[in-house]
């Protein structure tokens, strides 16, 4: 037994090898390209119309075939054997609530649609290695930042006649065009993915990826230095509000997990309840003072109209605490009750800009509670992936995940497309043995970066 599963796992090191991996790593581009367009596709709240939806279903099943094949040629059964069962128990609640759905069909195509995203997470984390991941993360995301900057820059240049002179325009390209172009009046830009929200999302999950490209990479680092600027520049242009609480919750957890490193249980532990007794009091504070704080921020104190909205779902709640109203994933347009559900200032509204609440709404407590628990035992996972280990590679999907969570607290997308697959790459490939893991050196990530830090600084002295 113990000759065949080491077997099993130099095969799925090799399995993991770039140079041998042409094809698959081309269908991991092509399952982070499907998965984002979908995001774009559902932006302004999942019922943005596209002409573009037979080409996205289209490249979707031959993703899919293709992330399926590969994945059962790879080790599988190791990777079906770390999927943590309260993961397995909401993907079994998601279909058996059909029988009381209030939406029997949308609830079963919602679920295909999971059970599409789960196959994809599984191919990334049977096939590649965590460097692997981060790369062809790294490059999609280096597409969504360059690729929104020039469209608003475009769009800023030749704002009133860019309209006119698109031959294949629609309603929906007219509006767009009307929202983007804020790139030198102060406005919020919309970018690439027509969503200033969303495009803050990604922009910190760039910064992220591109400071740990700085970090771990040697070769052609100053593209990795240009993105991380070039992110850092979209999330103040593109003025996410609950973005820069994510990016708050980011930079605690990444100093507190570089200081942690290396340290005895017992000062970790007290790094621990600082760091959460500083984040508890901070909470506290804007709860309070949130008029003066959102105002600063050039918001309004309901994180526009989001209290509204939770009020809302919640009397929804209290009609089926226990059960839900049925998965769907996202809110379907004309489907009771989201239809007409929330309409503000005469936009109708189809999430419910929480993912907490929006789980409970679906699948009622018990889909919150093992959507809880599968959100803890991925963080606790991850922290203890990127603490224990020195390589700063490690970092990634712990940061990552914050970044989800937090967003989570304002938006509901936690729940599908890309944050989802992201969600189960970490809570499955977080349980890698450590075989297949990167060398583990004795010295400290912080160490490492102090040295990083001087190179640039003795080179130019040596001039």
């Amino acid at each position: 037994m113990a000759g065949l599963r080491l077997a099993s796992i130099a095969m799925s090191k090799n399995n993991q090898n770039p140079a041998s991996s042409k094809a698959p790593k081309l269908f991991g581009y092509l399952a982070l390209l499907t998965l984002v367009a979908g995001d774009s596709m559902f932006a302004e709240d999942y019922i943005r119309a596209n002409t573009t939806w037979t080409l996205w279903l289209v490249l979707a099943f031959f993703t899919l075939f293709g992330c399926g094949y590969f994945l059962v040629k790879a080790d599988w059964r190791r990777v079906i054997n770390q999927v943590p069962i309260e993961l397995s128990l909401l993907l079994a609640l998601m279909i058996g609530s059909s029988p009381w759905s209030a939406y029997a069909t949308d609830t079963v195509s919602g679920f295909a649609i999971q059970v599409g995203i789960v196959v994809m997470g599984l191919f990334f984390v049977a096939v590649f290695s965590w460097r692997e991941i981060l790369g062809i993360f790294a490059n999609a995301i280096r597409v969504i930042i360059f690729g929104s900057f020039v469209v608003e820059l475009v769009a800023s240049t030749f704002k009133g006649s860019l309209a006119s002179i698109i031959p294949f325009q629609n309603d929906n390209i007219v509006q767009a065009l009307a929202r983007s172009g804020h790139l030198f009046d102060g406005g919020r830009i919309q970018g690439l993915l027509g969503n200033a929200n969303l495009v803050a999302a990604w922009a910190l999950m760039g910064v992220v990826t591109f400071a740990i490209e700085v970090a771990i990479t040697k070769n052609r680092r100053w593209v990795a230095l240009a993105s991380l600027i070039a992110s850092i520049s979209m999330i103040v242009v593109a003025k996410s509000a609950g973005i820069i609480f994510a990016t708050i919750a980011v930079l605690v957890s990444a100093v507190v997990s570089l200081l942690a490193e290396g340290k005895d249980k017992a000062t970790r532990h007290r790094y621990y309840r600082i760091a959460w007794s500083v984040e508890g009091v901070a909470m506290f504070f804007v709860l309070v003072f949130r008029r003066a704080v959102f105002e600063f921020l050039g918001k309004s104190p309901d994180m526009t109209h989001r209290s509204d909205i939770w009020r809302r779902v919640l009397s929804l709640i209290s009609q089926r605490p226990l059960e839900g109203w049925g998965f769907t994933g996202v809110w379907v347009p004309g489907v009771k009750p989201y239809d007409g559900l929330v309409v503000i200032n005469g936009h109708s509204y189809f999430q419910a800009h929480n993912a907490y609440l929006d789980m409970w709404l679906q699948l009622g407590a018990v889909g919150l509670i093992l959507f809880v628990i599968l959100l803890t035992r991925t963080f606790v996972n991850t922290w203890r992936l990127g603490v224990h280990h020195s390589n700063a590679l490690y970092l990634w999907p712990l940061l990552i995940l914050v970044t989800q969570l937090v967003r989570g607290i304002t938006e509901s997308r936690l729940l599908i497309q890309s944050a989802m697959l992201m969600l189960i790459i970490f809570a499955v490939k977080a349980s890698d043995p450590e075989s297949l893991l990167e060398e583990n050196s004795k010295t400290p990530k912080l160490n490492q970066l102090e040295k990083l830090s001087k190179k640039p600084i003795s080179r130019l002295k040596n001039l």
